[in-house]
């Protein structure tokens, strides 16, 4: 127990430090290149994308290391080849949750960890992403219909 305790901590220290520092690439060293808005914020998502990408990785890769620990087995749909242990941490990153395949044992609480891990980090970057897009995208206004007379309730 003491064993996935730690490997918890160190995979929410891990993933939310990586986090931090692609956002704060993001946000700090892409003002030094030259691009359209536009474009701009299409970067961002995908980049936030593949941060999301690496931090499931390292889910998985310590649920592939699980079996050597002695941390717990999964049940349900059988869990053999690294893609396996890969689709099991999005959907418990993302707090999807299918069902198919499901942890026992100690597992229980890394993937616990995960799902509320993962719920911070993508609430984060859609915050993330909308205060970007509230700065660089071009917005028109829209109070009133250009070429429309304003109807009062009055």
């Amino acid at each position: 127990m003491f064993l996935t305790v730690v490997i918890s901590v160190a995979l929410v220290l891990l993933t939310t430090v990586f986090h931090f520092t692609v956002l704060r690439t993001l946000s700090g060293r892409m003002s030094d290149v030259v691009m359209a808005d536009s474009l701009r914020i299409l970067v961002m998502v995908f980049v936030a994308f593949a941060a999301h990408i690496v931090e499931i990785g390292l889910y998985a890769g310590a649920y592939g290391l699980s079996a050597y620990w002695g941390l717990g087995q999964f049940g349900g749909a059988p869990v053999t080849a690294p893609i396996d242990y890969f689709y099991f941490s999005i959907v418990s990153f993302t707090t999807l949750g299918l069902g198919d395949v499901f942890p026992d044992g100690h597992l229980r609480l890394i993937t616990g960890v995960e799902a509320l891990n993962g719920l911070l980090l993508i609430a984060w970057t859609g915050s993330f992403i909308f205060v970007a897009m509230s700065r660089f995208w071009p917005w028109r206004e829209c109070a009133q219909p250009v070429g429309r007379a304003v109807v009062s309730d009055k």
